[in-house]
């Protein structure tokens, strides 16, 4: 006969949809997107001209469109797969929940890395955060298909595709993490724009094979 902990873990941790899981990740999304605008605020003192304020705030500004544009994309490829992700377990809301608290942690590693730009310890911060970001997604994608919550319209070499595009955004921010540690944290922020050759070259790579 199946034991009471069999059947609660059988009842309980396994749902036939997703659907609350979605909703509350796509809330949690949207209030850390909505958190990064907070930095970019005008000065109260009001000391020099409008153009000198918005020449003093461009670094906000520049890690609110890269944080945006990082939120944006996390979501939009967890939007993605979860429409072909039909079940779960504990397992995969523990990794969504660990993926969300990094999610809502960002507005954190900006606002510092807007005001200490190009310093080591706020470029490895950021770093680490946006690639596990990416890692966590890579590691939600794997479980969810060797588990067989897919849509079996998802065939290997899709998966496969998939979770290689996956891969490039931690590779190039982590990568980042010792050149800005053993050389120059300026140098390691503009390594970040490898992302854009290297997703394109990796894209190319993965249809063909």
């Amino acid at each position: 006969m199946e034991d009471v902990r069999s059947r609660y873990k059988r009842i309980f941790d396994n749902g036939s949809d997703t659907d609350r899981m979605v909703f509350f990740s796509d809330a949690v999304f949207a209030i850390a997107m909505t958190l990064l605008v907070i930095d970019l605020a005008v000065p109260e003192d009001r000391h020099g001209t409008a153009g000198e304020v918005l020449l003093n705030l461009w670094p906000n500004f520049l890690a609110y469109v890269l944080s945006f544009t990082i939120i944006a994309i996390n979501w939009l490829g967890h939007y993605r797969r979860f429409r072909v992700i039909k079940t779960h377990d504990s397992r995969l809301m523990l990794l969504n929940l660990t993926l969300l608290f990094f999610v809502a942690l960002l507005p954190f590693p900006t606002s510092l890395l807007s005001s200490y730009s190009g310093e080591a310890p706020a470029v490895v911060l950021y770093a680490f955060v946006v690639g596990l970001l990416s890692a966590l997604q890579w590691a939600m994608w794997e479980y969810s298909y060797r588990k067989g919550f897919v849509d079996p319209s998802v065939d290997d070499g899709l998966f496969r595709w998939v979770r290689l595009n996956q891969l490039v955004v931690p590779v190039v921010f982590w990568t980042s993490i010792p050149i800005a540690i053993f050389w120059d944290g300026g140098i390691a922020m503009w390594s970040w724009f490898a992302l854009f050759p290297l997703n394109i070259i990796v894209g190319s790579l993965s249809r063909r094979y």
